[in-house]
């Protein structure tokens, strides 16, 4: 798991967020256009009326990003873990589409950024994403084990032994001369 951010990426990554927090439908959009022209197979999985989907999204990381507050991040990182296994069990989302999550929401606020976006700026969206992004994959492998687990039946203490292979016969076509091993 990676560490928590520092507190200097926190403060920039807040603070970046404060300049566009009043348009949060801009980053929204933004986030969206640029994950679906990274990856245009996962515009399927989001429904056609793109607005609750926008509003959720934004909330929730305008809502991450206040929690990093609190020196406990227990309740956050248990948050975080939930919001995995839901995306997982209920959406389908997969290991590798956090990536392209990532470069999306950073390409998204450097847009909407402006010259206020910079490369240390960048490092640190980064590095708070990576984070989130450990800690809801951490929660969709958890759910994946349990689910294999609960499917999984048992194996027995003692297996029965393996059938013993039967002889060949000599020639492909002769099968007059198949020998039996004694």
């Amino acid at each position: 798991m990676p560490p928590r951010p520092a507190t200097e990426a926190i403060h920039a990554v807040r603070q970046s967020l404060q300049a566009v927090a009043d348009r949060p439908v801009e980053l929204a959009e933004r986030f969206y256009a640029e994950l679906f022209s990274m990856e245009p197979r996962l515009r399927e999985a989001f429904p056609a009326d793109m607005s609750g989907q926008m509003f959720r999204m934004t909330e929730t990381l305008v809502g991450a990003i206040a929690a990093l507050d609190d020196p406990d991040l227990g309740a956050l990182e248990e948050a975080l873990r939930d919001l995995g296994r839901t995306h997982a069990v209920r959406y389908g989302v997969e290991d590798w589409q956090y990536g392209y999550i990532g470069h999306a929401l950073t390409r998204a606020v450097r847009e909407l950024a402006g010259p206020l976006f910079s490369g240390s700026l960048s490092s640190s969206w980064i590095a708070l994403y990576q984070w989130v992004a450990a800690h809801m994959i951490a929660g969709a492998e958890a759910s994946r084990a349990r689910a294999v687990e609960e499917r999984v039946p048992t194996i027995p203490a003692q297996l029965p032994r393996p059938v013993e292979r039967l002889p060949q016969p000599r020639r492909p076509r002769d099968v007059r001369t198949v020998g039996y091993r004694s």
